[in-house]
């Protein structure tokens, strides 16, 4: 069942929604930035995780898309779908795009 096109699809989707809690993680991090903490370096450790997932979301996404047929394009979205299962399992929403990235892709 090796669908790149719609595991590219569900990568620009989960990557958009993980736009809103970078931009939230964002905005916490500078509200707490006159306080140094623990708690606000994590934060911002958060922040930094969450926008490189997005962004290789996206990117992989895009890439899926356009070039599906392509065996590194493949891996790539393979590596990445196994990257959001591995860090998004926690929530149902996650770990479902994640399973279906991965169902369509191998």
């Amino acid at each position: 069942m090796s669908e790149p096109r719609v595991a590219g699809i569900l990568m620009v989707i989960t990557g958009a929604f993980l736009i809103i809690p970078a931009v939230l993680l964002g905005i916490a991090s500078i509200i707490l930035i006159p306080i140094p903490t623990l708690p606000s370096t994590i934060v911002w450790a958060l922040t930094v995780v969450v926008i490189v997932l997005a962004v290789l979301n996206l990117v992989t996404g895009f890439l899926l898309i356009g070039r599906g047929g392509e065996a590194e394009v493949r891996t790539l979205g393979i590596v990445v779908a196994v990257l959001n299962l591995a860090l998004t399992w926690w929530t149902i929403v996650g770990a479902l795009f994640a399973a279906l990235e991965l169902a369509f892709l191998v």
